[in-house]
């Protein structure tokens, strides 16, 4: 997909009602001119299992022994929007990501030591071969990082006493940390490489209670590079001889969200979420015939880069609850999601809880 895709995705705004007040997706007004609109919106992501080729499994399901793996990431943003005018913002997010995996031996001997077969990994594990090291938590000071920081422009098309359309430009930023392919489970808090995409919300209320709203977003993500061990997706076992810096060319990305709610009172509703993302495949190649030479070397046979490429496009669906509270200048709002169907090489069956809170402030 690319920006004819783009182009074709803004040109069918229908399919994509936006998100109401304050809810699990971004919304459709734009603070007016001269106003600052600040947002937090903590957003906490954990799973223990994972969609493979083989359905849903437990984390490391393909290891030589019974490990226990539970991965968490906890997402901090601050957004700033500011009004240029009453229909067009412009907005930074900066967000900071801690990232946790806490991973053991799951199997126990009569002794209390972990049995023959952890024995035998973690011999695995730790042998030159493929140098992972013991399964381990996160230690604290590799659990802190910068995420993908985000510049974006919104322009409101259409506002009228129940129907709004807004579309927004994102330029997200390489300023993220990628997982380290010499940590088995290990957990990134950004592509770090650039993304541009491209936003179209529309809101629309029936009867002055039902929020009918829903996001459309269509992204191009930019090349860069990534350290991975060349081999199988599949095959989380490689060895460290396979280790190499390549091109990196990620998939383009589609997503719709809709989250239509109900509204009990003047400043209270809730509803349900239903978020649906898919991904092309990844594009690896070498950086120069000499990296591919080396690799081949190291193996004692050529392998192609593209072998990563397998299993890299994604596809998830998300179901999910939401409140929200309205006030003047004060907005609030909590949401569960869970992803319940996803295909791809290792798509986290993940649980996610977001919080968002927001006020605004007159500048002059």
């Amino acid at each position: 997909m690319r920006f004819p895709v783009l182009v074709l995705a803004l040109a069918i705004p229908g399919l994509a009602p936006g998100v109401g007040k304050a809810q699990a997706v971004p919304r459709t007004d734009t603070p007016r001119a001269g106003t600052f609109r600040v947002t937090f919106e903590p957003i906490i992501t954990t799973w223990d299992y994972e969609f493979t080729s083989n359905g849903r499994q437990r984390i490391g399901a393909s290891l030589p022994a019974t490990v226990f793996v539970h991965q968490e990431k906890r997402e901090t943003p601050l957004t700033v929007d500011f009004g240029i005018t009453d229909r067009i913002a412009l907005s930074v997010r900066l967000p900071l990501v801690r990232v946790r995996t806490r991973a053991s031996y799951n199997v126990l001997d009569s002794t209390g030591k972990v049995d023959s077969a952890g024995r035998a990994l973690d011999s695995l594990l730790n042998d030159t071969t493929y140098a992972f090291g013991s399964l381990m938590d996160t230690p604290r000071g590799l659990r802190y990082f910068a995420g993908d920081a985000e510049v974006q422009a919104k322009y409101r098309f259409l506002e009228s006493s129940n129907y709004a359309l807004s579309g927004t430009i994102v330029l997200r930023l390489p300023t993220g940390h990628q997982e380290s392919p010499n940590r088995l489970f290990d957990i990134p808090t950004g592509d770090h490489q650039t993304d541009i995409e491209l936003q179209v919300a529309q809101e629309l209320t029936l009867f002055k209670r039902l929020w009918l709203n829903a996001m459309l977003r269509a992204a191009r993500q930019q090349p860069g590079t990534r350290a991975r061990r060349v081999g199988p997706p599949s095959a989380l076992l490689l060895p460290h001889a396979a280790l190499a810096t390549l091109n990196w060319d990620p998939g383009d990305y589609v997503a719709i969200d809709v989250a239509p709610m109900y509204r009990f009172a003047k400043t209270f509703g809730a509803g349900f979420t239903v978020g649906y993302f898919t991904k092309q495949s990844d594009r690896y190649t070498y950086r120069s015939a000499q990296d591919s030479i080396t690799i081949a070397t190291r193996l004692g046979a050529p392998v192609s880069a593209s072998v990563l490429d397998g299993g890299s496009a994604e596809r998830r669906t998300r179901l999910g609850v939401a409140i929200t509270y309205v006030a003047s200048d004060i907005e609030g709002s909590l949401s569960f999601e869970q992803t319940v169907t996803a295909a791809g090489g290792h798509v986290p069956a993940a649980s996610v809880f977001r919080i968002v809170m927001r006020t605004s402030r007159w500048l002059f």
